[in-house]
């Protein structure tokens, strides 16, 4: 074989590759977005309906803020919990399940488990809560803005320098998630102090997942993907059980009625625990097609294709739930998404592979 034959076929293998890279970050953010829609749906399902666990909304109050954290706690440490366990799963047949131990004990090893404190209590947490008091909708675009505030911290942390266009999705980022803030909820629907709540929260989780992606990327560069995947969800699901519902539970006991765990097991007898378990497939396979875009795509259109779920979860929740979104709604979730882009990676370089002639 010549030597522009083999470099041929090494192209066309790149090629490849990189399709395949470009189609698993495109399934990141659909099957994100998908699982935040199902994890509002499964609000609508006992024992959440159940009038045991009613409190009055009409007004602000703390019974119903506590409440509201029971169901989104109970809510984020079912979802860890399936998505640790379908992941653990997935390395289990491939055969990597023995790497969890040898990678605990490493350097990188533990910066993943300091990124899933990070990405899991503090980030989740602040998305389940967010979607619990807004909706997906709502609660999806502004936790997309992670890409540009991570790119603000490593600005001031790392003395990184970035170029004009990053600003400029900044810039969008920040136009988008006002809009979406602003805009009207839709006919027979107002604002109260619990849609800001809902929505300050789903800033923390930005906050989270930015500072999860500053840490575990250096984890993920010595680690193989899907075990630090691995280790990032058995841990965070594991720091649920052990610290944070505990401590919220005795802390939030003070105000009103916290049934965190009476809500988990009581869920486990009822429709809720499937339907929690199906957006933990979804939130585990969309980590794992996410990792995989990493290896197969680059970081930057990985990243740029996966935060398009602020768009899909928008788009999700107008077709599956009762929300109303507005035309402000999806203008400011576009508006993240390509800000989102922008940060990551020259649009003109999102979809442009090898040259094989």
């Amino acid at each position: 074989m010549s030597d522009n034959s083999a470099q041929a076929v090494l192209d066309q293998r790149q090629l490849k590759h990189s399709k395949k890279g470009i189609f698993a970050g495109i399934m990141s953010g659909v099957l994100w977005g998908a699982s935040g829609t199902v994890l509002g749906l499964a609000l609508n399902f006992a024992p959440f309906t159940s009038e045991a666990y009613a409190t009055d909304a009409s007004t602000f109050n703390w019974s119903y803020i506590c409440m509201m954290v029971a169901f989104s706690l109970c809510g984020a440490l079912m979802h860890d919990t399936f998505a640790a366990i379908w992941v653990a799963v997935h390395n289990i047949r491939a055969g990597k399940f023995k790497e969890y131990g040898r990678s605990l004990r490493t350097k990188p090893g533990k910066m993943v488990c300091l990124g899933a404190l990070l990405g899991g209590p503090v980030g989740m947490s602040g998305y389940l809560l967010g979607i619990t008091f807004v909706s997906s909708s709502y609660a999806l675009p502004i936790t997309a803005s992670y890409p540009a505030l991570a790119a603000i911290l490593a600005t001031f942390i790392f003395r990184e320098r970035n170029p004009a266009r990053v600003w400029v999705g900044v810039v969008l980022c920040i136009l988008g998630s006002f809009l979406v803030y602003y805009a009207p909820l839709g006919e027979g629907q107002e604002k109260d102090i619990y849609f800001a709540i809902g929505m300050i929260l789903s800033t923390l989780a930005c906050i989270g997942w930015a500072s999860e992606g500053l840490l575990s990327t250096y984890g993920m560069d010595m680690l193989d993907p899907d075990i630090a995947l691995g280790i990032r969800e058995a841990v965070s699901a594991i720091a649920y059980f052990i610290f944070i519902l505990p401590l919220v539970t005795l802390y939030m006991s003070k105000f009103g009625p916290t049934p965190i765990w009476e809500l988990f097991t009581d869920a486990m007898g009822t429709s809720a625990f499937p339907v929690y378990a199906f957006a933990g497939f979804l939130g585990g396979f969309s980590y794992i097609y996410w990792y995989r875009a990493l290896n197969m795509a680059g970081v930057a259109r990985a990243m740029a294709l996966n935060v398009t779920y602020a768009f899909w979860g928008v788009l999700l929740g107008a077709l599956l739930t009762s929300l109303e979104p507005t035309i402000y709604l999806f203008i400011g979730a576009a508006s993240i998404a390509f800000g989102a882009i922008l940060v990551s990676i020259n649009p003109r370089e999102l979809f442009r592979l090898r040259d094989v002639k």
